[in-house]
């Protein structure tokens, strides 16, 4: 029997990252942050899957027609490689960019009922819909996380969303994850239950501190305050820690203010004020030998099924708990514990009524007499920032991730390193297209013959915010590490004149009196 083909994708991407719009202000060119999976969804959609894609985007994407091309060029020999291809493939991508540069989700913009360029793009997404749907495609909305205002646009436009119900999202928060971790017998830092008033944390905290531990870790419970920006380290000195009873609560009740905060913008007032509207919860923070921070992605399937997609070591800045970059995969010494308490997250989530959409898991490894145990830290219920680079790198080399959770591809072994967070003040100026130049005419730049080299993303921040990211894939780590180390090499020359890219005037960066609209090889550039 002959199989049916699959259909032909049509895939409209509005990747809003939902999170509290004034932790959006304090994370460096944050505003930029749907444009991340532009290149990852080019080349798994267009290049490899033969469909078409409208990407959604605000601000305008900086250097769109030089981003674009080099996506498309990454499969077919870098620019050197077939027109006729690149020409195919270009046709098949759609950008929407709306000139809005406030901290306002992605799905506001897009949504907002009084704007005139958000209505020119809702037509354009209609629009896309239609003539695809006409043509036998499977259409569909791609979005970053669960998502109120993204669900009304789904239905609207007849389309599948590709994460799971809103009604879930409390599923995604720190308290929550606690219980899901005691349901599945992974285990947790000693911790207290939800704390909604300073007397009730410090009764809390007292008994950690009762208990031997001196510092203390305390989580806003909100899953729209993320990024590690809503934690808070208290550390109790011998003073309070040798205090017993009332004493030690009141101790504890009056370092509370001292606690470190990882969001700087904010002061204890404001902390406590998230602390009464959502809560916060006191962990012990672990320690006493080597530590790493793994985490594991799936994928809850329409069948009832999991999925283990990947796992990576997560590398962070802000006092160790703000995300900047991954490592792929997961060290070998705990990997499938790590995929084993993934998927039991997974199962407990279908349990739940949970039953389709991306979810991550946050651990704590701890290495102790050479042995590494893992701790539950937190669930999301949403893609990760690891979904970018895992993405790409699949894409890029044709494979899913094994059982044991490796890229091989005939029988050479893959690995990466990425960074959402190569940051300097000098880099501001550049633009994406100098850096995209510079790159693919050096030996960093990805070669699909050999699978390896380095992949540009998150590029329009570099221009304001001297910030962009970038994916490195190697052999083994220490080429991985060695390519992430020569570009930033690389930025640097870049940044201190020795700029090898086009020399393109700021000027074309003005906004747009509309959205902007990109089809083809001639556009727009702005």
């Amino acid at each position: 029997m002959t199989e049916n083909p699959r259909r032909p994708v049509a895939s409209i991407h509005i990747e809003s990252r939902e999170c509290d719009p004034q932790l959006l202000e304090r994370l460096t060119g944050a505003t930029y942050f749907p444009e991340r999976l532009l290149g990852a969804t080019i080349v798994n959609t267009v290049l490899r899957g033969g469909g078409h894609v409208l990407y959604v985007t605000a601000p305008l994407i900086v250097d769109a027609d030089q981003q674009v091309d080099y996506y498309v060029s990454l499969l077919s020999g870098g620019p050197s490689g077939t027109s006729e291809e690149r020409r195919d493939a270009r046709e098949r991508v759609q950008l929407v960019s709306l000139d809005d540069v406030s901290s306002r989700w992605l799905s506001e913009k897009v949504l907002d009922p009084a704007g005139e360029q958000a209505a020119t793009a809702r037509e354009a997404l209609r629009d896309f819909v239609k003539v695809h749907r006409s043509a036998g495609a499977d259409a569909r909305l791609s979005y970053f996380e669960p998502s109120r205002p993204l669900e009304s646009l789904a239905r609207e436009l007849g389309v599948p969303g590709t994460q799971s119900s809103s009604v879930h999202i409390p599923r995604g928060s720190k308290h929550s994850s606690r219980e899901i971790f005691a349901a599945t017998g992974i285990p947790v830092a000693p911790g207290t239950g939800l704390c909604h008033s300073v007397a009730e944390l410090a009764v809390g905290a007292a008994a950690l501190v009762r208990a031997g531990h001196r510092r203390i870790l305390l989580k806003i419970d909100s899953a729209t305050y993320g990024g590690g920006l809503g934690n808070a380290l208290l550390e109790v000195g011998d003073d309070v820690a040798l205090m017993s009873g009332d004493a030690l609560v009141e101790g504890v009740l009056a370092a509370l203010p001292q606690a470190t905060l990882v969001d700087s913008k904010i002061s204890w007032d404001d902390f406590v004020g998230l602390l009464e509207e959502s809560g916060v919860i006191a962990e012990a923070w672990i320690e006493g030998g080597d530590v790493s921070s793994p985490s594991f992605q799936g994928r809850l399937t329409e069948g009832g099924g999991v999925e283990a997609i990947s796992t990576h070591d997560q590398v962070f800045g802000a006092q160790g708990q703000s995300y900047t970059g991954c490592v792929f995969p997961a060290r070998v010494d705990y990997r499938s514990v790590l995929v084993d308490y993934g998927l039991r997250v997974g199962r407990a989530l279908l349990e739940l009524g949970v039953d389709s959409g991306e979810y991550g898991v946050d651990f704590l490894a701890l290495r102790s007499e050479g042995e590494w145990r893992l701790w539950g830290c937190e669930v999301n219920l949403r893609a990760t920032a690891t979904k970018h680079p895992f993405t790409m790198a699949s894409g890029l080399l044709g494979v899913a991730a094994t059982h044991d959770g490796r890229l091989v591809v005939e029988g050479t072994e893959y690995v990466y390193q990425a960074s959402d967070g190569i940051v300097a003040p000098h880099y501001r100026g550049l633009r994406p297209a100098q850096l995209i130049e510079a790159v693919t005419n050096s030996p960093l730049a990805y070669d699909p013959e050999r699978g390896t080299g380095v992949v540009l993303h998150l590029m329009s921040s570099v221009l304001h915010y001297g910030k962009f990211g970038a994916l490195c894939i190697g052999t083994d780590h220490a080429e991985a590490a060695e390519l992430m180390r020569r570009l930033r090499e690389l930025a640097d020359t870049l940044a201190s004149g020795g700029r090898t890219g086009p020399t393109i005037p700021h000027s074309q960066t003005a906004p747009s009196p509309s959205p902007q609209t990109h089809r083809d090889a001639v556009m727009d550039t702005h």
